[in-house]
């Protein structure tokens, strides 16, 4: 029996979106094809018969994961700093910290990225500078979005591996504290550049 195209295309979609949810849990690494498969309702028969091997099936992974961080910055009202604040406050919450099947896959499986294999790498390559693209939006330079992405990213990695909750509650606390201040500045400063521009 032959599927339609979007059957077949439903059924990707739901390996990656179920693989990526198990792989952000329990690591990339330590997920056999069979365990991705079976967290994504399928066969592992049938997860081959859409990724080749399991290079091709993280890389894929990383693609979706990271448009959809690309996806949660890109809404233009993030451009006021309030609405950007309130969105790295929720990146740097207790429920992302507890929760990184839902979340985003830099701080669960960066570690794994940074092993893997060029295919793997240059799919991580693509999906991070399209986030330090929206980020750029918000912070109001290039310097200043890989400066927020990198220490959002690596407070929550922190925090995740902490073992004490008041550790863990410190350091985000602190993260959002500084995410918070840099934002507030830059968007004065772009709020002065437009004033000098109408005068």
């Amino acid at each position: 029996m032959r599927y339609p195209k979007e059957y077949k295309n439903q059924a990707r979609q739901r390996l990656l979106d179920y693989g990526a949810r198990h792989a952000k849990q329990h690591g990339f690494a330590a997920s056999g094809m069979d365990a991705i498969a079976s967290a994504a309702g399928v066969t592992s028969g049938s997860l081959y018969k859409h990724f080749d091997s399991k290079s091709s099936l993280f890389a894929a992974m990383i693609r979706a994961e990271l448009q959809r961080t690309t996806d949660l910055f890109a809404d233009g009202r993030l451009r006021d700093a309030d609405a950007a604040k309130a969105r790295i406050t929720a990146y740097l919450s207790t429920r992302h910290l507890r929760h990184p099947e839902r979340g985003c896959p830099l701080p669960a499986l960066t570690a794994e990225i940074a092993r893997a294999d060029d295919t793997v790498r240059a799919a991580f390559d693509d999906g991070l500078r399209q986030i330090h693209k929206q980020l750029k939006v918000i912070a109001g330079s290039s310097t200043k979005a890989w400066a927020l992405l990198a220490q959002n990213v690596g407070a929550l990695m922190l925090a995740r591996a902490a073992l004490a909750p008041a550790l863990q509650q410190e350091l985000l606390r602190s993260a959002r504290k500084e995410a918070r201040a840099s934002l507030s500045q830059d968007c004065s400063h772009r709020s002065l550049e437009c004033k000098r521009k109408m005068l």
